[in-house]
């Protein structure tokens, strides 16, 4: 069993599994920061070659869990409080080394799923390219991108990056939870990245949502395109 520590602005924690053969069962226990309450916990698998999918999102005060399409005989999870939460892969096979992730969220609207009043609402993502200022002060220097997800409603979301196709997470830096914008909620994710990698023109920035309404759970993305390196610098640009 291991024991990760994370500081309390960590959003997205890369964990590796190795697939051991004398093992049946393979488990892994998370522990926050104590001071902070995380209610939500999301865990992903990505297997060689593949993108990477959400096994199960669990809340505390919930027995419940949400598995998705994953059976609950292969995998299972707790969070028994706001500052842990184990992951369990059962009758390990070959097929099951890969990179797993887990994410965590702090807020949570326990009492959204009983209100009958409130009308689950998915969000709308748009990325936004480095600014153009930004570009024209140093092309070589590293670039932000930004994502934002609003209009959604309750908060249950979680935030992760593809640079073509690719999960990345160095560069990454996402609010540690929702905010409540009016009646619904925001969240917003920068990715910053060199110049190199922005001015490579059509290199794929995309910015993925996954989405929890209570009974399953959706994915949303916007995707942005990098650009040829002279673009930002025509004269009728400044």
């Amino acid at each position: 069993m291991d024991i990760i520590k994370h500081g309390r602005l960590s959003f997205l924690i890369s964990l590796l599994f190795y697939f051991r053969e004398q093992m049946s069962t393979y488990g892994n226990f998370l522990l926050h920061t104590k001071d902070a309450g995380y209610n939500q916990m999301y865990w992903y698998r990505q297997l060689p070659g593949e993108t990477m999918k959400l096994i199960v999102f669990t809340r505390y005060g919930f027995d419940d869990h949400d598995f998705g399409d994953f059976s609950k005989d292969k995998f299972s999870a707790t969070k028994p409080d706001t500052e842990s939460g184990t992951f369990t892969v059962n009758n390990l096979e070959p097929e099951d080394k890969g990179l797993y992730f887990c994410a965590v969220s702090q807020h949570s609207d326990t009492d959204t799923f009983n209100k009958q009043d409130r009308a689950i609402t998915e969000p709308t993502v748009k990325v936004l390219p480095p600014s153009k200022k930004e570009c024209q002060k140093d092309g070589a220097g590293k670039k932000t991108i930004v994502c934002v997800a609003r209009g959604f409603y309750p908060d249950h979301v979680s935030v992760y990056w593809q640079v073509n196709l690719e999960n990345v997470t160095d560069g990454v830096a996402t609010d540690n939870a929702a905010l409540r914008e009016g009646e619904y909620y925001r969240i917003t994710s920068r990715l910053r990245v060199s110049g190199k990698d922005w001015f490579t023109l059509n290199k794929r920035f995309t910015c993925i949502v996954n989405f929890f309404n209570g009974n399953a759970t959706s994915s949303h993305e916007a995707t942005v395109l990098g650009v040829k390196g002279l673009f930002f610098w025509n004269s009728e640009m400044i």
